[in-house]
């Protein structure tokens, strides 16, 4: 008897389950999640990529399946990694409103109403990355209220070990002294004798007239922390037959002012030696009590003088950080040093020593 077509596919399709059956012992169901890797553009973004570090976990993905109500998404991580928690987790999906739950490894976003595919965001912070370094890698399963299977993908985090960069910079300090012309002008006073690096002459002095002398100041650093310049003297300028011309202000020997103040000419008392002359010194550097206990040598403009003594090295010179040399209150600085006398000043030749010190802190 001849076999229509429905009878031939039929037979057909016993055939192919009894060869299932005698393959598997059972009929296959199909697979749940069809969609597998259906997520797109899926990506986990990490504040810190170091073996047994502490990091955000960032993640972003489109979904295309509708989460329905009580649905939710499922992120798995890895046996190694530590801290996952709902406390410190972040559903952020579309307008949809996502409710964080955690169990060990798995952190669940269940939605409280349908939720269609969108571009989606699940903040994790404080999620401890493994101890080992080597590429990791963590689900991202949507399923539906039945916890049906509807779509997953799987993204790749990899540890690695910090890259230790380093560089070396040499400390480097340049500090000039030179002198001036009686061209210059410092804190609106006239530079009234020539000087060089070495020499600062102050010639004859005529009693009741100011002689004055200036220097500039270069300093060359990159040093973080900036310099600091001090000045300091041997002894008070003295002559042949030890006379001396005291420092500003009327003050005994070896004990000048060294708070700056306005210039006054000596008091020229009898007797009294130390006020028969007296010299000073003005810095136009104003960056001298930016952050640190000097004084600038001025105040609202005005042109103040202190006095040298041979105890306290007197700042005259300042910068907090790296500087050029050439850039005023940072890099270079003019120093004046002015004298007077009365008509009891000793006759004689008088001289001292100078010293600057430059001392960059680093």
């Amino acid at each position: 008897m001849l076999k229509t077509k429905k009878q031939k596919k039929y037979l057909a399709g016993l055939l192919v389950i009894s060869i299932m059956i005698a393959m598997y012992g059972f009929i296959p169901s199909p697979d749940i999640a069809g969609a597998v890797d259906a997520i797109e553009d899926a990506k986990d973004t990490i504040t810190d990529s170091d073996a047994s570090m502490t990091a955000t976990h960032t993640f972003n993905f489109k979904t295309n399946a509708t989460t329905t109500a009580t649905g939710y998404w499922r992120i798995t991580f890895p046996e190694y990694f530590t801290g996952i928690s709902d406390g410190n987790a972040e559903c952020a999906y579309g307008d949809g409103n996502f409710v964080a739950s955690s169990t060990g490894q798995l952190l669940d976003c269940a939605v409280t109403g349908d939720q269609v595919g969108t571009t989606t965001q699940v903040v994790i912070t404080g999620v401890g990355n493994p101890a080992t370094t080597s590429t990791y890698y963590i689900e991202i399963e949507n399923y539906n209220a039945s916890d049906v299977l509807l779509e997953r993908v799987r993204v790749a985090v990899v540890i690695v070990d910090d890259v230790l960069m380093t560089a070396k910079v040499d400390s480097s300090l340049t500090f000039a002294v030179s002198g001036t012309s009686t061209a210059g002008v410092v804190g609106g006073i006239h530079c009234a004798n020539a000087s060089t690096a070495t020499n600062t002459p102050f010639g004859t002095l005529a009693v009741g007239a100011t002689s004055t002398v200036c220097q500039t100041l270069n300093v060359t650093t990159n040093a973080d922390d900036g310099y600091t310049v001090t000045v300091e003297q041997d002894d008070e300028l003295t002559s042949d037959s030890l006379s001396n011309i005291n420092s500003f202000n009327n003050s005994p020997n070896e004990t000048g002012s060294t708070t700056p103040e306005d210039w006054v000419s000596p008091t020229n008392t009898l007797d009294a030696y130390h006020t028969y002359g007296h010299m000073g010194l003005h810095s136009d550097d104003s960056d001298l009590e930016t952050g640190t206990s000097y004084e600038d040598f001025d105040t609202a403009g005005a042109t103040l003088f202190a006095g040298l003594n041979t105890t306290d090295p007197m700042p005259v010179m300042h910068h907090d950080g790296p500087s050029n040399g050439v850039a005023q209150n940072s890099g270079e600085a003019h120093l004046i040093y002015q004298v007077e006398i009365g008509s009891l000043q000793e006759a004689g030749d008088y001289e001292n020593t100078l010293t600057y010190i430059c001392t960059p802190t680093f």
